[in-house]
């Protein structure tokens, strides 16, 4: 059986990380040839060894512009074409606005935002004229727009880089493009510059996943063509969307909570919670177990004698107030108990089989 990606060229930006060089073996297995780009060359080669001949390494600072052009004309002379562009480079400071300093604000918007512009404004133009390719920018936690505390400037250029990406899509729709340029949301990774910050993830209840894991997703993205995708599960995508049209409710359901977990990990250097207080307790165990009869609803929606268009209108208000509860029952109870909770009622963890390589 053909692999999705056999004989395809796909250029990864920032794939010495440990992101960037899982997508690398991710696509050379799949049988394309792998172009590793970044400032590390050793850490290239390192990579492209593994990669037994089906990868080709060359320099790039995304931030500078030249550096771009360069790596641009290596790609057309040598193939003449590129069919996936990964922009896997990224740069991320996380503390309190007043503590950036002046170099550290310019490298967050050349790295995570004019760098991106740049990398889809050379080779966009050769995948228009053949209607063809994916250009696929990595991001930040969620859509870009969930906006957490202490990552201020680092949020601001995600946010741009998602507009941006929005504002092209509607360009190319106009012309009937087929080209798909498009935002992809890791979850948290098991990697070397992210293990400083698996407590505070573990502490809000988000689950740190392998690399392979996390390639495989983008792959899929790509082969199906999606112009966006958010890892985390539904929760996550739902609350994304209630962030981006009412902040306030995702402050009081979610946000405000990260934000005193962000603070004291980040500015107070104390990472350990406090005490829940048994009457809280209790009221966010009763929440949850009130959405988890909210969600039971839905399973009996089907077999109740009401209408259909009942049943529809139902069916959203169930989903909605069964989110909300759960947000914030788990809120009082603390992030990693929820999340074990959902993994212990998630049908896939008792039905689906393990894939096997």
């Amino acid at each position: 059986m053909k692999s999705r990606f056999t004989d395809q060229i796909v250029l990864v930006a920032g794939a010495s990380g440990g992101l960037g060089s899982a997508f690398a073996r991710a696509f050379a297995a799949e049988g394309a040839q792998v172009i590793l780009a970044g400032r590390n060359l050793d850490g290239l080669q390192v990579v492209a060894a593994e990669l037994n001949g089906q990868a080709h390494v060359h320099a790039l600072d995304v931030a500078d512009a030249q550096s771009q052009a360069a790596l641009h004309q290596f790609v057309m002379e040598r193939f003449g074409r590129v069919d996936v562009v990964v922009n896997a480079a990224g740069a991320d400071v996380r503390k309190p606005l007043a503590d950036h300093t002046p170099e550290e604000i310019q490298r967050l918007l050349d790295v995570n935002l004019r760098g991106a512009i740049l990398l889809t404004q050379n080779f966009l133009p050769e995948m228009r004229a053949r209607n063809t390719g994916s250009i696929i920018h990595v991001g930040g936690f969620a859509d870009g727009r969930l906006a957490f505390p202490f990552y201020s400037v680092d949020a601001a250029t995600r946010a741009g880089l998602f507009t941006f990406i929005e504002a092209v899509n509607r360009e190319l729709r106009l012309d009937q493009s087929q080209v798909q340029v498009g935002y992809f949301s890791p979850s948290p990774a098991e990697t070397e510059a992210e293990r400083p910050f698996h407590p505070i993830w573990r502490e809000m209840g988000v689950k740190i996943l392998p690399t392979e894991v996390i390639a495989a997703d983008l792959l899929t993205m790509i082969a199906k063509r999606r112009r966006l995708s958010i890892m985390g599960g539904v929760s996550t995508r739902l609350f994304a969307g209630l962030n981006a049209v009412a902040p306030s409710l995702a402050d009081a359901l979610q946000l405000d909570q990260y934000g005193r977990i962000l603070k004291r990990h980040l500015v107070d250097g104390n990472p350990t919670p406090p005490p829940v207080s048994p009457w809280l307790m209790w009221i966010g165990v009763a929440l949850v177990v009130i959405s988890t009869i909210l969600y039971g609803g839905l399973l009996a929606l089907p077999f109740l004698s009401i209408s259909t268009a009942a049943k529809l209108t139902a069916t959203p208000l169930l989903i909605l107030f069964g989110e909300v509860t759960f947000w914030v029952g788990g809120a009082m109870l603390g992030k990693e108990v929820v999340a074990r909770y959902k993994q212990y009622l998630n049908p896939c963890n008792w039905f689906c089989k393990p894939t096997t390589n």
